[in-house]
């Protein structure tokens, strides 16, 4: 038994949807900076800084690539930031504009998106993922003996605890310890 076809408004809604979906994936979306940070070249934290984006700047973001945004300041500079250091959206409900009509469909009506982790990372960027030294230096740099330790707790209402070390999965490739 065939149906019978839509009625011409709700076929008008739904065509007027699909075209204001298709546009806002088509336009970049708008961006503000979290804090200062670096505009790379390339999406590593080892490549050439480009520029140095300023906290509440506004910038344009053309594409993503794992943890990083493809990203055009209103200088016209185009790089690569990391993208938990920039919000996306406009971050004000009724910013106007046909993104903003879009947004409403994306993220619900304040037109603000949340990026809470970092998706797209297959298990092969993963497996070949390497170390920054300089960042573990500086990740190193916090460490406290126990004395520095038992100091710190001593200042406060804070007791020692002894907390065991989990077990060692079967296969692991660890050894570090």
């Amino acid at each position: 038994m065939r149906q019978p076809p839509a009625p011409p408004r709700r076929r008008t809604l739904v065509l007027a949807l699909a075209a204001a979906l298709a546009m806002g994936a088509a336009l970049a979306e708008s961006g503000t900076v979290l804090k200062d940070t670096q505009l790379r070249s390339e999406p590593l934290a080892s490549s050439k800084v480009l520029a140095q984006l300023k906290a509440r700047e506004t910038v344009q973001i053309s594409e993503r690539k794992g943890a990083w945004a493809g990203v055009q300041t209103t200088a016209g500079v185009e790089g690569w930031a990391r993208i938990l250091n920039l919000r996306t959206g406009s971050g004000q409900a009724g910013a106007g504009g046909g993104d903003a009509l879009v947004s409403v469909f994306r993220t619900g009506s304040s037109g603000t998106t949340v990026s809470t982790g970092v998706k797209g990372l297959s298990a092969a960027s993963l497996m070949s993922a390497s170390a920054d030294e300089a960042e573990v230096q500086r990740l190193d740099g916090y460490a406290v003996d126990t004395a520095q330790a038992s100091e710190f707790a001593a200042q406060g209402p804070l007791t020692t605890r002894p907390v065991p070390y989990l077990p060692e999965a079967r296969g692991s490739r660890r050894s570090d310890r």
